[in-house]
């Protein structure tokens, strides 16, 4: 996946998995002509509710498709509708400055909560 775009990934998978574009359309509720724009690169990709169907239609872990998907949008998505203490902590992350100790204890609370992420 090094080089390889949001689209071209979804395109790739939905192949090798004898999808059609129908069939990711409808798990995701848009248009087939949506989802074929995502893949040549014509849309951005998806937003970040949509990825658990689509992982599961195309039989991929959640996590890389988030990765591929922010990756290209050269950004990190999140809910809008999180508490401020989530907002708050999300910005002290992006920020920096924590030792590998620090994150690896974040991340082992992160684990617990959000297990179908990791």
């Amino acid at each position: 996946m090094a080089n390889e775009s949001f689209g071209e990934l979804i395109r790739k998978n939905r192949r090798a998995n004898n999808k059609s574009l129908q069939d990711v359309a409808n798990a995701l509720q848009v248009t087939p002509v949506y989802v074929s724009e995502v893949e040549r690169g014509k849309r951005p990709p998806f937003v970040t509710t949509r990825l658990p169907a689509l992982a599961e239609v195309l039989n991929l872990e959640l996590k890389t498709l988030l990765r591929a998907a922010w990756a290209e949008k050269k950004m990190i998505d999140f809910d809008p509708s999180s508490s401020d203490k989530q907002i708050e902590a999300l910005f002290a992350l992006s920020r920096g400055g924590y030792s590998e100790t620090e994150l690896d204890e974040i991340l082992t609370i992160a684990k617990r909560k959000q297990k179908a992420l990791f």
